[in-house]
């Protein structure tokens, strides 16, 4: 196996364990929702021995189910909504908008502002790609121009072959430029 092979595969992701950060929160998030409900449950449990209420076990539900949908949403809001955010720049960029910023709040998950920064120096690049083909391509035609002026005035050809070999020079550079962006 060469060294090159041996790195890519290190870097390769560990399947459901290449995100143990967040599944560990949720997990702990999850233990300390059941020790939550627990501790409630043991309340009601008593509050209903000593008021001797036979109504226990509807209580003890519609509290669990308005325990998990408080949980849940709150929990779910610090996903849901970058997630929503994200999907929409994803859509501006997809249809060409790459002036688009991203920010997420301070609270939001770690992997997700990760995301979001990746995003950025994607719509970055191509913000400096774009401006690159613009450039070269605002040259060429300049050069191109000033070479038709030449040919006009009867230039020497060693000045002409000078300026055509230039011209190839900054062609290669937009062709390089225009492929970078996948175009």
């Amino acid at each position: 196996m060469t060294p090159t092979t041996k790195r890519e595969n290190s870097k390769r992701g560990k399947g459901i364990f290449s995100a143990t950060g967040p599944q560990s929160r949720f997990i702990l998030f999850l233990i300390f929702l059941l020790v939550l409900y627990t501790l409630l449950l043991r309340i009601f449990q008593k509050l209903a021995a000593i008021v001797e209420l036979p109504v226990f076990l509807p209580i003890a539900l519609v509290t669990l189910l308005a325990f998990i949908g408080l949980a849940g949403t709150l929990y779910s809001h610090r996903f849901v909504g970058p997630m929503v955010r994200i999907r929409k720049t994803l859509e501006q960029v997809a249809a060409g908008d790459c002036s688009v910023t991203l920010r997420l709040r301070d609270a939001d998950d770690p992997m997700l502002k990760d995301l979001v920064r990746t995003i950025g120096d994607l719509c970055e690049q191509t913000r400096q790609s774009h401006s690159l083909v613009q450039d070269l391509a605002r040259e060429l035609f300049g050069d191109m121009t000033a070479l038709q002026e030449n040919i006009r005035k009867g230039a020497s050809v060693g000045d002409l072959l000078r300026q055509a070999e230039a011209l190839q020079k900054k062609q290669a550079a937009l062709d390089t430029a225009v492929q970078s962006l996948g175009t």
